[in-house]
């Protein structure tokens, strides 16, 4: 199952150690070609700042000779990378580039936690996602200011060059999402994939690595940051930075000035659409209703099975709206009252 019998909070930390784990071993493969000293560069938080470091850095990674200038006073020192490392941070920029890019605050935090335990009982390859996580372009990059404040609870030195992770999602033509982590201190890492019908898959590393649940718990929460992106009844996006550094980031790193998104909730009661005969329960608070499997026929479309029995998913649904605030969702009935 996703998540076993772990507290919430227990959960956030124990997630934040594990995931971790694994990047600060790929940050310190990455340290071996690297120079030692890299001044601020890949240290800043900002999310357009580590965009820029993310592609100052990995440009200087597929350069025959890296600039010191750029990287240090080591740039001499660098070991030629192969080829299969060049062309995923290759393919990182290129990425990058064309991205659109999302930055959600940490306000997010508690609902796309609700999002998440929505799945808590079921396997993997049970788990099934709506239309509207389908991510707004064919190449998208999310900044979740949720991971930032669990390294800030850890607080070692290691986690420091992780709060600035982000992720990189391909939305293939079998509907398929492909996501990958990435931040300036740490080589681009395919995770899995999501599937609105299949569920979650994972490279082979993360499963050799036992560690399917806690990047699973990542990728389920950026589908759902897509699904409230692609709701702008709840959220509000603006375009992140100022526009000078929007500018200098086009001019210098041939991203669109029109690629940056912030996205916040919508809180301005004057957008709230109200429909004929609405008594006003629309003035609740933004809730979320949780999905819940319900027993099935074999002959249905779009069944798992569970315990040998075939089941349907029937999706959650936001209500209300943030305008008149924000509360845990409401739980739908279990399988057995279903």
């Amino acid at each position: 199952m996703i998540n076993d019998v772990i507290s919430d909070n227990d959960l956030s930390l124990l997630e934040a150690k594990k995931v971790q784990e694994i990047l600060v071993e790929e940050a310190n493969k990455l340290k071996e070609i690297l120079p030692e000293d890299l001044g601020t560069i890949g240290n800043r938080m900002g999310f357009i700042e580590t965009v820029e470091d993310i592609l100052t850095l990995y440009r200087e990674m597929v350069k025959d000779k890296p600039s010191s200038e750029a990287l240090g006073t080591k740039g001499a020192a660098f070991r030629e990378i192969n080829f299969e490392e060049k062309v995923a941070f290759q393919r990182a920029i290129e990425h990058m580039k064309r991205a659109d890019l999302y930055f959600m605050g940490a306000e997010f935090q508690d609902m796309l936690l609700n999002y998440r335990e929505q799945f808590d009982e079921l396997d993997f390859n049970q788990v099934r996602f709506s239309e509207f996580t389908r991510p707004p372009s064919r190449i998208c990059y999310i900044r979740l200011d949720h991971y930032r404040k669990l390294w800030d609870e850890i607080g070692t030195v290691s986690a420091n060059t992780m709060k600035n992770l982000g992720f990189i999602t391909e939305y293939l033509e079998d509907k398929r999402t492909l996501v990958s982590s990435l931040a300036p201190q740490h080589a681009p890492m395919l995770l899995g994939a999501y599937h609105p019908d299949k569920g979650l898959t994972f490279t082979q590393k993360i499963m050799d690595n036992n560690m399917a649940q806690t990047f699973g718990d990542i990728m389920i929460r950026i589908a759902g940051s897509f699904e409230l992106i692609n709701n702008p009844k709840y959220i509000t996006s603006q375009l992140a930075g100022t526009r000078a550094q929007r500018r200098r980031l086009h001019r210098e790193q041939d991203i669109a000035v029109e690629a940056w998104h912030k996205i916040t909730w919508n809180v301005d009661e004057d957008t709230v659409e109200v429909n004929k005969g609405d008594s006003g329960g629309w003035r609740m608070p933004l809730h979320y209703t949780r999905g819940h499997p319900r027993k099935a026929e074999p002959h249905h479309k779009k069944i798992f099975y569970k315990d040998g029995l075939p089941y349907k998913w029937i999706h959650g649904f936001w209500s209300g709206h943030p305008a008149f605030g924000i509360k845990k969702g409401y739980h739908a009935p279990t399988i057995s009252a279903a």
